[in-house]
Formats: C-alpha cells, structure tokens, sequence
C-alpha cells in the first residue's frame, strides 16, 4: 500500500491558522487606520486575497479523509470557527454557558495537550480586546463574561 500524497488535516490546518491570523492581524491594523483610508488599499487587498486563500483551504480540509486524533481535532477547530461560530460565542458568553462543549473541549486538551485550537484563542483575543475597549472610558466594573 502506497502512502498518500495528499497533505494531511493536521498539516492543512496548520496553515489555515496561519493565514485566519494574519487576516485577524490585517483587520486589527484596518481598525485602527480608519482614519488613513489611503493607507489601507493594499492591506485591504491583501485581506480580500486572503479571504480567498481561506476559503479555498477549508474546502480541501472538508474533503480531506481525517486518519489521526490531530486531523479530527483540527476539524473541529475549522467547524468551530467557519460552520457554527461557537468559538464567538464561547469567548463573548464565557464557557460557563457552554458546559457541555466546555467539558468535552476539557476531556480533548487532555487527549491531545499540543493541540492548539486556534479559533478559541484568537476568538478569546478579540474579546478581551473588545472588553478592554468598552471598558475604557466607563465607570462600571468589566464583564465577567
């Protein structure tokens, strides 16, 4: 039996990482360059490209075969980000309103601690940015969300 050449999930996702963080790094830099609009065209064009290039790569993850724990996981990392946006709301809501998913996401960090989901931590970075920003400015106590 021939090994495959195709690269596998875990591979794949790897750079699907890369490429979701450089297009949460370019929105960031859009942000707060409002105020320059010249400034932006070619970030903003990279951004498109980039969008493209994602897209493009969670169609060849969805039609991957998963073989290894790590392919599955990555799957699941790809699904929270791009099919349920549960990563969002994990991060907004706080994992106390997701016990369930909170435990098995506990019980998968302990079957694979290298694992790194890359939606949940750059979706808890968004939120703590978003906190720190509503938070400024205000008399109230920060969220505990």
């Amino acid at each position: 039996m021939t090994e495959s050449r195709l690269p596998s999930i875990a591979s794949l996702h790897k750079q699907w990482a890369k490429l979701e963080d450089e297009h949460d790094e370019l929105a960031i830099a859009i942000d707060a360059g409002a105020d320059r609009p010249a400034d932006l065209a070619p970030m903003r064009e990279r951004q498109a490209k980039l969008l493209l290039e994602i897209a493009a790569l969670v169609a060849q993850i969805q039609d991957t075969p998963a073989r290894t724990t790590e392919d599955f996981l990555a799957l699941l990392d790809v699904a929270l980000e791009h099919e349920v946006d549960l990563a969002s709301d994990l991060a907004f809501y706080g994992a106390v309103d997701f016990p369930i998913i909170t435990r098995l996401l506990d019980v998968l960090a302990r079957i694979a601690p290298t694992f790194e989901f890359n939606s949940l931590k750059r979706w808890s970075a968004t939120a703590e940015r978003l906190r720190r920003l509503t938070d400024e400015g205000t008399d109230r106590e920060p969220s505990g969300g």
